[in-house]
């Protein structure tokens, strides 16, 4: 093919390609000096046929932008590479343009350009260790960095209803639960619980809303799900809405079905299994903490760390199953990957968590084909936690933020769709 493209080329007087090399790696474009840089070429390198004589695109207008290398032809003119910047294809350019870089300074260098603090682990293309990437600050009175290897933790928020969604499967493929099985048989107390059931709390369609709990002391488990069974409303309507005290019940019911607390069983049944130590459920026994909690902070024009917050032990309490834990990007990484790898759950277990409702299921949203996500946060806070991976997690995204706004006050749940696209693209 090689010896055809040079002849070809040749006799019709452009330039031959000499050698052509398939290797991809990451890249950030640089150098691009002039008017408009480097050129880009759509159809080929330089003027090795009718349509690359003169440029398409330039350089300039995608400098510092990360791309990933497709191919690398050599001709008598120089090196040329083909380009693609996350899902599209820019063209032709002289290798002079382009600087080789890691997949985690793509990462990084996304993070940087988006104003982001926090930390997060990255799947690409089904490894089973993520990369992992940090940037800003956890606690900026101690000089405390953002990292995940444990020596910060993050409140999980709601991407911990997928470990409550997970023990209540569990329960399911022991025959100590059904997905019929009303909430009466344990709650009821709760207005129509008869009609209420386990499938429905977890796709949360049981009917149930609720009121953000701001207790003034850190309840128990127990005095978690009685505040939520005084505070909560049912309606008939048993389309989707999303509710904390779906999830607060269903550790409840754990709890009752067990005869064990909540926090016993995930450490029972998530934690101890998949060999994790830097994550902690958060309840009326505070645990002593030997790691640091990462503070909430406003990014302004005059202060890059301002208004130091942080979301309180009896706020969190007050969720039990559904916002209680603090953790890890690389500790919730492998609870994601424990669910389907037979740690914690077989794959046809796993696949049946996915299946109680059509737009939520199991702590995941599951109405995006082959892909599934969630999004965590405290109102009045600039925590968020954020999951977006294809369904095997072949590529996957796990991100916790600890500052606000984004550049451009980008939604928060935009930018972990973001790093997805690094992930899947680099």
């Amino acid at each position: 093919m090689l010896i055809g493209d040079v002849s070809c080329a040749a006799s019709n007087g452009y330039n031959p390609v000499l050698t052509t090399d398939q290797h991809h790696y990451d890249a950030q474009v640089v150098n691009q000096v002039g008017k408009g840089g480097y050129a880009i070429y759509t159809d080929g390198p330089y003027d090795t046929s009718r349509r690359t004589k003169t440029r398409d695109a330039d350089g300039s207008d995608y400098t510092n932008a990360y791309v990933r290398v497709l191919q690398t032809k050599t001709t008598k003119t120089g090196s040329y590479v083909k380009l693609r910047c996350f899902n599209k294809t820019l063209g032709w350019m002289n290798t002079h343009g382009i600087k080789k870089v890691s997949f985690a300074t793509v990462a990084s260098g996304v993070m940087k350009q988006a104003n982001f603090s926090g930390s997060a682990a990255l799947i690409s293309a089904g490894k089973t260790k993520p990369t992992v990437v940090n940037a800003g600050m956890a606690d900026t009175t101690t000089h405390t960095a953002n990292s995940s290897s444990g020596t910060v933790l993050y409140p999980l928020a709601s991407l911990q209803k997928a470990m409550t969604g997970a023990i209540i499967q569990q329960l399911i493929s022991q025959h100590k639960l059904a997905p019929s099985t009303p909430l009466s048989r344990y709650y009821p107390q709760v207005s129509g619980s008869q009609q209420i059931t386990v499938k429905q709390l977890l796709s949360m369609t049981s009917g149930i809303t609720n009121s953000e709990q701001l207790p003034t002391s850190a309840p128990t488990e127990s005095g978690a799900v009685a505040l939520a069974i005084k505070t909560l409303k049912v309606s008939s309507d048993k389309t989707f809405n999303y509710s904390d005290d779906d999830y607060v019940l269903l550790a409840g019911i754990i709890s009752k079905v067990t005869g064990k607390s909540y926090a016993a069983n995930v450490q029972s049944r998530l934690l101890s299994k998949l060999g994790l130590t830097h994550t902690v459920l958060v309840n009326q026994s505070i645990p002593a903490l030997k790691r640091k909690t990462a503070y909430s902070y406003t990014l302004t024009a005059a202060n890059a760390y301002a208004q130091p917050q942080t979301v309180g032990n009896a706020r969190m309490a007050a969720i039990v199953g559904a916002g209680n834990v603090l953790t890890t990007p690389t500790d919730f990484t492998a609870i994601i990957q424990g669910l389907q790898n037979g740690k914690v759950l077989s794959k046809p277990q796993y696949q049946r968590l996915l299946h109680y409702g059509g737009t939520y299921s199991g702590g995941f949203y599951v109405s995006r084909s082959g892909v599934k996500f969630n999004n965590g946060s405290f109102s009045g806070l600039n925590y968020h936690t954020g999951y977006y991976a294809t369904t095997g997690n072949y590529h996957a995204a796990i991100v916790f933020g600890n500052r606000g706004p984004l550049k451009n006050n980008a939604a928060r749940k935009d930018f972990v769709y973001q790093l997805y696209r690094v992930a899947v693209y680099y």
